[in-house]
């Protein structure tokens, strides 16, 4: 029998065992009379929920009791049999089990109460929230009119206005879509099954079904890699993210890459921005991207063959308000960017490496670190321009050149006596077509428009903001532009 991959196994006792595997895929069961590895690793699982029974091996008559209440229990049918429904039932106790300790650990770590850290995992932004929606249907983008008209059961984002459809490769498609082809069909069903009942993430598939964005292209097979492939085991061990969750956030960011946040006390806002425009300009990138940095091996190969590697400090949650795959693909990008990463690796809970924190310095990526690494990620030729060798006129027009042709350009801006990485997305022009003023959007996922530099906010929220050409000219620092 052949390794089925994970099949969304969070549990390790379960993950680890070839037979349980298969079991999980739908492509074998076990049932009363059965004997081998599978059972006795099904049995001291049982055992661990609290069913005494002795882990021989064999399928026998207690096993087969404590099946039959565990899908009670389930609500599922009380058949004794071990099908891929029970081993998923069996495998969400085992890790709502493990949680609680998880929990109380890092409470410790974090000087927190048990009941705060739990809090942090139900903000209404993360996938296991509740079901109540946290903004429902208004503010939605002034362009929203120009969405594809949803299928049956695609329901609108519950949670933040769409993202806008003003590039190239965000247009939905205008003719009739039809049916997927029966390759990707078979693809889509290994997606749904891996998110094990997920809503807000199934929605957000038929979401991206109803648009178009899986007929074609390499994000649907990147989805259903990732949905087969195993994860790190330390992720919920160490963390508390099932491997199914990753495969939800995922799909939900690529539905929505409004949801993308650099974190509260974490100078991120270029891993972020880096990050927010991947997914606007090439979410099947950011799909196979992530897959990697979360495998056991902990690595990717860029298109540059650069390797992007997360550091394992990154599992743990924090307190930044960042859901799971925020940290870890930002942090990955930090332990590449920063100034001294070619010796340390980033340190999330710090926010620096280790040299800096030495010398009392910061985590701020460099304009020319960030653009190298943005080139091993987008693929193709990018360059700095910065206003320390040119005026800021001459590089807002470059930047307004590269959003004319329908880029997202990273901005570095200066900002409350600082600098502040932002994604600029599109170029307002006047009559006469010169520029008038440009949409940019905020990686902090809000801005109240305080300060410097002046700024006024979209209806829409999410961080996107408008700022007047004059004033982009007046307060920019540097960007990352094509070519």
């Amino acid at each position: 029998m052949g390794d089925s991959g994970n099949t969304g196994l969070g549990a390790p006792e379960l993950a680890s065992n070839e037979v349980l595997r298969a079991v999980a895929a739908g492509a074998a069961t076990l049932a009363q009379g059965a004997h081998g590895d599978g059972v006795r690793a099904l049995q001291e699982a049982l055992g661990t929920l609290g069913d005494a029974m002795k882990a021989d091996g064999s399928f026998g008559p207690k096993t087969h009791a404590a099946i039959v209440a565990l899908q009670g229990a389930e609500g599922l049918p009380q058949t004794g049999i071990v099908d891929a429904a029970t081993i998923a039932a069996l495998d969400r106790r085992l890790g709502a089990r493990r949680r609680q300790p998880l929990e109380e650990a890092m409470a410790r770590a974090a000087g927190l109460s048990p009941e705060e850290v739990a809090a942090l995992g139900r903000k209404p932004s993360a996938v296991q929230a509740s079901a109540a929606a946290s903004r429902h249907d208004q503010g939605y983008f002034t362009d929203a009119r120009r969405l594809p008209r949803v299928v049956p059961g695609a329901e609108p984002d519950p949670d933040s206005p769409p993202p806008a459809v003003d590039s190239v490769g965000d247009r939905p498609a205008t003719t009739a879509l039809g049916a997927l082809a029966a390759d990707r069909s078979a693809r889509l069903d290994e997606v749904r099954r891996a998110l094990r009942g997920d809503a807000r993430a199934l929605a957000a598939l038929d979401r991206l079904l109803a648009a178009g964005r899986l007929h074609a292209g390499a994000l649907l097979p990147n989805l259903a890699t990732m949905a087969g492939v195993r994860r790190d085991g330390r992720l919920v061990l160490e963390g508390g993210i099932d491997p199914h969750l990753v495969l939800a956030q995922a799909i939900r960011h690529v539905d929505n890459p409004l949801r993308v946040k650099q974190g509260a006390r974490h100078g991120t806002c270029g891993a972020g921005t880096m990050e927010y425009v991947l997914l606007r300009a090439d979410p099947a990138e950011f799909t196979r991207l992530l897959d990697g940095i979360t495998r056991e091996t902990g690595e990717v190969t860029l298109r540059s063959g650069r390797v992007l590697r997360m550091p394992r400090n990154a599992i743990s949650r924090d307190a930044s308000g960042r859901i799971d795959i925020d940290r870890l693909f930002q942090s990955a990008l930090m332990n590449h960017a920063t100034l001294m990463s070619w010796i340390f690796d980033y340190d999330n809970p710090e926010d620096n490496d280790s040299f800096w924190a030495a010398l009392g310095g910061d985590s701020r990526v460099p304009l020319g670190n960030f653009t190298s690494l943005f080139q091993d990620i987008m693929g193709g030729s990018y360059t700095s321009v910065s206003a320390l060798l040119r005026s800021g006129a001459s590089v807002a027009d470059d930047v307004a050149g590269a959003l004319g042709r329908g880029e997202k350009v990273p901005v570095l801006l200066k900002w409350e006596g600082g600098y502040h990485w932002v994604a600029g997305e599109k170029i307002e022009r006047g009559a006469d077509g010169s520029p008038v003023s440009v949409i940019l959007r905020n990686p902090a996922g809000s801005d109240s428009c305080q300060g410097v530099p002046p700024r006024a906010p979209l209806p829409e929220g999410c961080g996107r903001f408008r700022m007047k050409y004059a004033d982009l000219a007046a307060h920019i620092h540097g960007a990352t532009i094509r070519g």
